[in-house]
């Protein structure tokens, strides 16, 4: 499923991480993602620790800034992550997981008279309509509703 998605956005998200080390320091899972020092999934229950300044992450967001330091400011990152969960029918205590990421810059928002946020939803709101129209084919007007009258 990666592979689609990269394809889908390879224009717009140059650098895609697929292999990334599961393996993270405590800081990089929690510190740099400004993770509050008392949330829960810091805890021993919650997270898998290897040692006390090693975890498997808990989210691709670990290898976020990490990134953002080498200067990209346009990739996706897809990985394995684990978590400390009882298995049941919807949790696990390892899953895959996809982001995107897009630094945006002032004069990329004013040059279409946009604030920063009105800009970063309908660069987001298209990114999702192209990813939808990639892996479902492009869907005319009421189609949903059709299908859901039959």
């Amino acid at each position: 499923m990666g592979v689609l998605v990269y394809v889908c956005f390879q224009n717009s998200y140059p650098y895609f991480y697929e292999f990334l080390c599961q393996k993270v320091y405590f800081l990089q899972n929690f510190d740099d993602v400004l993770v509050p020092l008392d949330h829960v999934s810091r805890s021993y229950n919650d997270t898998y620790y290897i040692d006390s300044q090693t975890v498997l992450r808990c989210h691709t967001t670990a290898n976020q800034a990490e990134l953002l330091r080498r200067g990209h400011t346009h990739f996706l990152v897809t990985g394995d992550v684990y978590r400390r969960d009882s298995i049941d029918s919807t949790h696990y205590p390892v899953f895959h997981q996809m982001e995107g990421v897009s630094v945006f810059f002032p004069g990329d928002w004013e040059t279409f008279g946009l604030d920063g946020t009105s800009y970063a939803a309908e660069d987001l709101k298209k990114c999702l309509e192209g990813l939808a129209q990639h892996l479902f084919g492009k869907l005319r007007s009421g189609d949903c509703l059709n299908q859901m009258q039959t």
